[in-house]
C-alpha cells in the first residue's frame, strides 16, 4: 500500500485561471443574512436536521437523522453535544504487513499482535510504516463510527486550527488524544496542553529553541493563528513575538522517554530558560511578565496564556474560526455585529469553552437561514466518510477463483484493512488528514476569497468522480488475495435498496435514495437520466420483476444482474455535482 501524496490545492486552483472578481461578486451578491443568535423557532423538519447534522459530523449518514426522530431542536443539541466515550487504545492489527524480523531489521521495536503499541519504545525515533497506517485506520474508524455527536468534528476543527503533523506514532497518538480530551474543556486548557504537546514542540521548533537564540516559530503562531489572529485589530508586534519566544524557551520533551516504554514526557529545562523579565506591547496592556528562576519559570506560561486571552480580539478571532468552519466562510460586517460579537461575549463569560458559543450558533435563527443550506463544498473527509457510514460492505475478490485471505475478516485485523486506505483516498483529492499542508491548516478554511472552493479543481473533480464511480461499482480496494486477484469492500447495494419503503418501484427507489444520500435536490431531468441507465432500455416493470424474482429466490445470477443494474444508479448519484454539497 503506497504512502499518500500531498496535493497542493492552492497552486492547482490558480492553474485554472479563475476570475477571482467573479467569485467575490457572486458571493457578495448572496442575500445578506441579518438574523443573529436569537433562538430558531421555525420549522424543524428533515431539511433543518440534515443541515445541522452535515455541519457537526465527520460525514453525514441517514442513521444520524434517525437519531433525531421525535427530538426538538434543543434536545437534538443536547444529544449532539454529548461527549463520545474515550476511544480504546490502538493495538497491533498490522502484523501481516511486516514481520518481526523486518521490524527489528529497521531498528524498530516489535509489538506482538493484539498488544497496544502507542507507548512502545521508538528506539529509531519512529515506527514501521504499517504502524503509522494502523494509527490512521484507528483514527478514521473512530470518526466513521462516531455517535451522533459533534465530538470528532471538534477534533477536526482543533486539528485544523492548531495544525501539526509529521510526528512519530507516539507523538501522533498523544496529539490526537489531547485534542479529543480537551474538545469540551476551556480552550485555554487546550492551548496550555498543545504548547507542551510533543508533536507541536517538534513541529514548530520549540524543542530546539535556546535561550541565547530563541526560536520564534511557535511564539508567532501561538498569537497569529492560535489565539488573537492577524486581523486589523490584532496589533501584536514583532517585539511581542520575540518576548514570547524568550518566555517559552526551556519547554521540551525528553528524548529518553521516546526510547522507553510509556508516553513522551515533558520537561522544563531551567538551565535553558531566560530568567529576565518579558515586556509586551500596548496591545497586551504593556504587560510585564516577571522572569523566574528554577522550576518557577514554568509559571510564566500560565501568565502568558492569561495575557493572550485577556485581549478582546482573542474571543472574536476564535468565534470567527468557529463560524467559518461550522456555518459559512464569508463574514460580513453584519455577521460580525449580529453573530460574532455576541458569540465572543458568550465565550468570555464561559471560561473560553468553545462549545458554549458554538451551541448558541447551531441553535440560532441565523444558522437555519435557507441560504446556508448546501452552501459549502464537502472536504474529502465528508465526501469519503459518507460512503463508509451509509452502506454495509461485503468482501469480494474481483478475479474469478481469487481468494479472500482471513486477515481481511479476522476481528483483530479487519478494521486495519477496512480503514487504512481512507488516508490515500482523501489525500488523492486534497486532504492528507495527519499531515496538514502548513501550520495554517487547509486553505479551504481560512483563505479568502476562495475558501471551500479550493477543494474543487479540474484535477480533484475528476478524481472525485472516479472515486464515486469506483466505490459504486467495485467498492474500496483493500489488498491482494493470497493466490490471485484483488479484494474489495463492496457496497451492499441490494441490502440498501431492500430497506427502502418501496424497493421494487424504480421511481420510488430513485426518490428515496436521493433523499437518503443527497442533501441538495436533483432535477427531474437528472432523475430521468438515472432511471434510463438503470433500466437499460427496458420498461419499469423489468426492474420490478428483477427485484421480486431475486428476493423470492436468491441466486448468484439474479444477484449479479440486480447488482449491476443498481451500480448504474449509485454510480450516477456519486458522480453528480450535488453529492459534493453540504
Amino acid at each position: 500500500m503506497k504512502k499518500p501524496n500531498s496535493v497542493d490545492l492552492v497552486s492547482q486552483f490558480y492553474k485554472e485561471n479563475i476570475d477571482f472578481k467573479r467569485i467575490e461578486q457572486a458571493r457578495a451578491s448572496r442575500t445578506q443574512v441579518t438574523s443573529g443568535l436569537e433562538p430558531y423557532t421555525g420549522v424543524w423538519g428533515n431539511a433543518q436536521k440534515k443541515h445541522l447534522l452535515n455541519r457537526v459530523l465527520t460525514g453525514y449518514s441517514n442513521k444520524h437523522l434517525a437519531d433525531l426522530n421525535n427530538l426538538s431542536l434543543q434536545k437534538s443539541l443536547d444529544l449532539i453535544f454529548t461527549p463520545e466515550k474515550q476511544p480504546s487504545v490502538p493495538v497491533n492489527d498490522y502484523d501481516h504487513e511486516i514481520t518481526k524480523e523486518e521490524t527489528e531489521k529497521q531498528l524498530h521495536f516489535y509489538v506482538e499482535p493484539g498488544k497496544e503499541y502507542v507507548f512502545a519504545p521508538e528506539p529509531n525515533n519512529g515506527s514501521p510504516w504499517p504502524r503509522h497506517q494502523s494509527h490512521d485506520a484507528w483514527l478514521f474508524r473512530n470518526m466513521v463510527q462516531q455517535s451522533t455527536s459533534i465530538h470528532w468534528r471538534m477534533v477536526f476543527f482543533l486539528h485544523n486550527l492548531l495544525a501539526a503533523g509529521k510526528g512519530s506514532v507516539k507523538m501522533m497518538y498523544q496529539h490526537y488524544i489531547t485534542l479529543f480530551n480537551t474538545s469540551f474543556e476551556s480552550y485555554k486548557t487546550t492551548i496550555y496542553k498543545i504548547t507542551l504537546d510533543p508533536m507541536m514542540l517538534d513541529y514548530l521548533n520549540l524543542q530546539h529553541s535556546q535561550k541565547h537564540n530563541p526560536d520564534e516559530n511557535y511564539a508567532r503562531e501561538l498569537q497569529e493563528l492560535f489565539t488573537v489572529g492577524k486581523g486589523p485589530k490584532s496589533q501584536f508586534t514583532e517585539e511581542d513575538v520575540s518576548e514570547m519566544a524568550r518566555l517559552l524557551v526551556g519547554w521540551q520533551f525528553s528524548y529518553d522517554s521516546i526510547k522507553k516504554t510509556g508516553p513522551i514526557a515533558n520537561i522544563f529545562n531551567e538551565w535553558n530558560h531566560d530568567t529576565e523579565d518579558k515586556k509586551f506591547s500596548a496591545f497586551y496592556g504593556n504587560r510585564v511578565i516577571k522572569g523566574r528562576k528554577g522550576q518557577d519559570g514554568k509559571k510564566e506560561l500560565d501568565e502568558a496564556i492569561d495575557m493572550l486571552f485577556n485581549t478582546s480580539e482573542c474571543a472574536l478571532y476564535l468565534c470567527r474560526r468557529l463560524y467559518q468552519f461550522f456555518c459559512y466562510p464569508i463574514i460580513t460586517d453584519t455577521v460580525e455585529k449580529n453573530v460574532i460579537v455576541p458569540m465572543a461575549d458568550l465565550l468570555r463569560k464561559n471560561n473560553y469553552e468553545l462549545k458554549v458559543p458554538l451551541r448558541a450558533l447551531l441553535g440560532s435563527a441565523h444558522f437555519y437561514d435557507n441560504s446556508f443550506y448546501n452552501s459549502m463544498i464537502k472536504s474529502p473527509l465528508e465526501f469519503m466518510f459518507g460512503f463508509y457510514k451509509e452502506f454495509d460492505m461485503n468482501l469480494l475478490n474481483s478475479t474469478p477463483g481469487g481468494d479472500i485471505p482471513k486477515r481481511f475478516s479476522d476481528p483483530l485485523t479487519a478494521n486495519f484493512y477496512k480503514f487504512r486506505n481512507l488516508q490515500w483516498e482523501m489525500s488523492n483529492i486534497g486532504l492528507n488528514y495527519t499531515d496538514p499542508p502548513s501550520v495554517s491548516g487547509w486553505p479551504a478554511y481560512y483563505q479568502a476569497p476562495v475558501y471551500d472552493l479550493f477543494w474543487i479543481n479540474s484535477d480533484t473533480i475528476a478524481k472525485r468522480s472516479n472515486s464515486g464511480n469506483g466505490i459504486a461499482r467495485w467498492g474500496a480496494g483493500i489488498g491482494s488475495g493470497d493466490t490471485k486477484g484483488w479484494v474489495h469492500l463492496q457496497l451492499d447495494k441490494i441490502k440498501f435498496v431492500s430497506l427502502l419503503k418501496s424497493p421494487d418501484n424504480i421511481d420510488l427507489v430513485i426518490d428515496e435514495t436521493v433523499e437518503k444520500l443527497m442533501s441538495a435536490p436533483i432535477s427531474a431531468k437528472s432523475k430521468a437520466r438515472i432511471k434510463a441507465s438503470v433500466l437499460g432500455g427496458n420498461a419499469p416493470s423489468y426492474y420490478t420483476q428483477l427485484y421480486q424474482s431475486h428476493m423470492s429466490k436468491q441466486t448468484e445470477e439474479t444477484r449479479s444482474i440486480l447488482s449491476n443494474r443498481l451500480e448504474n444508479l449509485f454510480s450516477a448519484l456519486f458522480q453528480m455535482g450535488e453529492i459534493h454539497l453540504f
